[in-house]
């Protein structure tokens, strides 16, 4: 033993005089106790103890691993301890000894991912021998002992909890769904809709469903809009930052009250005088397309039915519903401003499904009944948008006014957009009969005036 070289240290006697044995070969230390208590996936606190070191501790994200070694040298050696985490997390206290505590990293890579936590059990402590070659001997005589810990973390998935399948009336402007999450981990979820596939659905807005007494998030709420009855998939996902779930939700939305074949619909003008009206254009029948014609053949084929051409004060008396709607739809239009179309929803206008086919407006006609909701509030269809219609009235002078209720495909014209088109003179004649409305008709151009977007419906 080199005692001159201590004399000059002492206060490194525990740490290197015992080193240097010339002679007697230097035994490497011994673990007599090497353990850790995990917090354990389930838990908010320290609870699995595993006395042995070649076992697995399974944590959390963040969790927290309590290590506890003992070491002993035969030769009497004083034993440091060196903790190490090559593979990452982060310790409580890195100079510690023979206690520490080792915390999970916040992310993993997959839904686990193991750690080794490495003590280093060594009976030199080189580093404190100022002089460079005694600590090169120093090191070159320490003996180092090697204690692997295994952690094993995990990222468990959240859970979301959300009805398959849903059920709404076509009618109903908006269908709110409700989603709920919760996260094993604790973790904040972050939630997304969409639809699945096409654009009949529409994701009108998200906004976070909260718990009543801490705030914090539980849940998503989702605003949607079906452009068309029928099924339709909407898709609603919660992730956690690293795992995210998904649930497929089956819209079905349904026409009610069903559509009527055809008929007439009684209604009350506000003079209260009782009056009956097609539900849909000529020729007034479920899928059949309306026709176009003149104002004498609309007069002649509505006389035919028994019937006559609407006046203007009933066709808007339908279309208002008894009212002040600007249009027969029970939807707002405004709604779907920022939409590229609205598929079957409000009426056959501009944006509607049927406008986006063709270049050519007779091509955009819808077949009757094709909008549910463009008159369900009285049950007469389509009196807003697909075609304009004639209407006639006797005036205050009594002559003959013939309108066209200006609202089609083309353009979404108002129920009292009725514009004045011509006035016949009748001299006191009947004008709903035929040959006496032929013979006034003779010389004037709606003889024979005909316009592609020009239908009619019958009253009487």
């Amino acid at each position: 033993m080199n005692s001159g070289w201590c004399l000059l240290v002492p206060f490194l006697a525990l740490g290197a005089c015992s080193l240097l044995h010339d002679n007697l070969p230097n035994d490497p230390p011994t673990v007599h106790l090497a353990r850790m208590t995990c917090q354990s996936p389930n838990t908010a606190s320290l609870d699995t103890l595993i006395n042995s070191a070649d076992a697995v501790c399974r944590v959390q994200r963040g969790g927290e691993v309590r290590f506890e070694i003992r070491a002993a040298d035969e030769d009497d050696d004083p034993v440091f301890y060196e903790w190490r985490a090559p593979s990452g997390g982060s310790f409580r206290d890195a100079q510690a000894q023979e206690t520490n505590s080792w915390f999970a990293p916040q992310t993993i890579v997959g839904s686990s991912e193991q750690f080794v936590v490495q003590v280093l059990v060594i009976d030199r402590n080189c580093d404190v021998i100022p002089d460079l070659a005694d600590r090169q001997r120093c090191a070159e005589d320490a003996r180092v002992l090697i204690e692997n810990f295994l952690v094993e973390v995990v990222q468990r998935d959240p859970l979301l909890e959300v009805t398959s399948d849903a059920t709404s009336a076509f009618s109903a402007p908006q269908i709110v769904i409700d989603a709920f999450g919760t996260d094993p981990d604790g973790d904040q979820l972050e939630y997304h809709w969409e639809p699945i596939a096409g654009d009949s659905l529409s994701i009108w807005s998200e906004e976070a469903i909260r718990d009543g007494e801490t705030g914090r998030q539980i849940g998503s709420r989702a605003v949607v809009a079906a452009f068309f009855p029928g099924s339709h998939k909407l898709r609603v996902s919660a992730s956690d930052g690293a795992a995210n779930i998904e649930r497929e939700i089956v819209l079905h939305v349904f026409i009610e009250p069903p559509l009527p074949a055809g008929g007439t619909v009684h209604l009350v003008l506000p003079t209260g005088q009782e009056y009956e009206i097609d539900a849909y254009e000529y020729p007034n029948a479920r899928g059949e397309r309306p026709q176009s014609a003149s104002f004498f053949q609309a007069a002649r084929l509505c006389a035919a039915a028994g019937k006559r051409l609407c006046s203007p004060d009933e066709w808007r008396a339908a279309c208002q519903a008894g009212q002040t709607r600007r249009f027969s739809s029970i939807d707002d239009l405004a709604a779907y401003d920022s939409r590229d179309h609205f598929g079957v929803r409000f009426c056959n206008v501009p944006g509607s499904a049927f406008s986006q086919f063709s270049g050519d407006p007779t091509a955009q006609l819808a077949p009757s009944g094709s909008f549910p909701n463009c008159g369900s509030a009285t049950g007469v269809f389509d009196l807003t948008g697909n075609i304009d219609e004639w209407t006639a009235a006797l005036d205050d002078a009594g002559d003959l006014a013939v309108y066209v209720a200006a609202s089609s495909v083309s353009a979404s014209g108002a129920c009292d957009g009725a514009s004045l088109v011509s006035t016949l003179s009748i001299e006191g004649q009947d004008p709903y009969d035929l040959e006496v409305l032929a013979e006034i008709m003779a010389d004037s151009p709606l003889q024979t005036y005909e316009q592609p977007l020009l239908g009619f419906r019958c009253c009487r």
